[in-house]
C-alpha cells in the first residue's frame, strides 16, 4: 500500500454505498459487456488482467467518496496535526478509532512546554487518558481489547475539576487537584498530534509538558470523526488536518529541512472521507462519517430531522 511522505493513507470503504458504485466505472470484464468484447478480453494474458484491476481499483479509490478518515501507518514519521483544542472548563473532544496494534499514542497536546497536557494512548489493547491542569497528573483507563479492528468512539469531557473518559458508553471520570483549572493559556497551547508526534519535537524537548510522550510507540490504525471547539466562544465542529503553510515548529515557521517527511500532503483534505466531500448536516448538526455515509448529529436540541432541517 502506498503512503504518502507524512505515512498517511486513505482508508476507503469497502461497502460501498449506491452513489458510490456509481462513481466507479464498471469491470472490464462485467456480464454488462458485449460478447464480442468478452471474446476479445478473454484473449488478455493473465499480466494484461492484473494491470486492469490495478487500474480499476485505483479508479475507484480516487473516484468514490471516502467515508473511513484517515490511514496512518505507524512509521516513525508518520503523524497529522490539528488546530489547538480550546478546552474552557467545559469543553470536549471526539473522535473514533479503528486499530489491530494493542499500543500506540492516539492523541497529544499540552500547554507549549509548562504543566498541562492531554496525552489519549493504546496500552495493551485498553485506552488510556493521561492529564495534568496543574495539581499532578491523573489517569483514566476504559475498554480493554480495543485492537480489534473495529470503530470504537471515544470522547474526552471537561466539567470543572473533573475529567471524564468515555470509551463505547463506558465512562470513568477522576478530580485534579488544586484551585485553578484552565488548560495552559490558549494564544500558547500545542497543536493536536494524532497517531504519534513530530520529529522535530527530539531537538526541543522543553517545549513538551510530557517529554516521555516523544518515546511513545506510534498508533497504527485508522482515525475519524475528531470534532472539538478550536476557538473560544464556538462550538465543536469537525477537524481537518493542518496544511505545511500553517504548521509551525514551536514559536517559529520550519526550517525546510525539517518539514519533507511530516508535512500533511496538499489535498488530502478533499478526499479524507465523506463528510469533508459533502456534509450535509444545517443549522449546526456535526457531519459523522459511517461505513454506510454521512450521518447527522443535531446538537441544537431546537432541531431534528435527518439533516437537522426541521425546527
Amino acid at each position: 500500500m502506498a503512503v504518502d511522505r507524512n505515512g498517511i493513507n486513505i482508508d476507503y470503504c469497502r461497502n460501498c454505498t449506491e452513489e458510490q458504485r456509481e462513481v466507479c466505472p464498471r469491470w472490464p470484464w462485467s456480464r454488462s459487456r458485449s460478447s464480442v468484447g468478452s471474446r476479445r478480453l478473454r484473449r488478455l494474458s493473465l499480466l494484461q488482467l492484473m494491470y486492469l484491476s490495478i487500474l480499476y481499483l485505483s479508479l475507484c479509490i480516487s473516484w468514490a467518496p471516502v467515508c473511513c478518515g484517515f490511514l496512518l501507518d505507524g512509521s516513525q514519521a508518520s503523524f497529522a496535526q490539528f488546530r489547538k483544542w480550546f478546552t474552557g472548563l467545559n469543553g470536549s473532544l471526539e473522535l473514533e478509532f479503528k486499530t489491530e496494534q494493542p499500543n500506540g499514542l492516539v492523541l497529544y497536546t499540552d500547554d507549549g512546554g509548562t504543566y498541562d497536557f492531554f496525552e489519549l494512548k493504546l496500552v495493551e489493547g485498553a485506552l488510556r487518558l493521561r492529564y495534568n491542569l496543574g495539581g499532578g497528573a491523573q489517569i483514566i483507563t476504559v475498554g480493554r481489547d480495543l485492537h480489534d479492528g473495529h470503530w470504537h468512539k471515544v470522547q474526552v469531557l471537561r466539567n470543572d475539576e473533573h475529567s471524564t473518559l468515555t470509551v463505547d458508553g463506558v465512562s470513568q471520570t477522576r478530580s485534579s487537584r488544586g484551585k485553578e483549572f484552565q488548560f495552559g493559556k490558549f494564544a500558547t497551547n500545542s497543536d493536536v498530534f494524532v497517531g504519534g508526534m513530530p520529529n522535530w519535537y527530539n531537538s526541543k524537548l522543553t517545549l513538551l509538558a510530557l517529554p516521555s510522550v516523544i518515546f511513545e510507540p506510534r498508533f497504527r490504525g485508522s482515525i475519524r470523526n475528531l470534532v472539538y471547539a478550536d476557538q473560544p466562544g464556538i462550538p465543536p465542529r469537525r477537524q481537518e488536518m493542518r496544511q505545511p503553510r500553517d504548521i509551525k515548529c514551536g514559536d517559529a515557521p520550519c526550517d525546510i529541512n525539517e518539514l519533507p517527511k511530516e508535512k500533511v500532503t496538499r489535498g488530502l483534505r478533499n478526499v479524507t472521507d465523506a463528510c469533508e466531500r459533502h456534509d450535509p448536516c444545517q443549522h449546526g448538526g456535526i457531519c459523522i462519517s459511517t461505513d454506510s455515509g454521512p450521518l447527522c448529529e443535531c446538537r441544537n436540541l431546537e432541531y431534528e430531522g435527518m439533516y437537522c432541517e426541521r425546527g
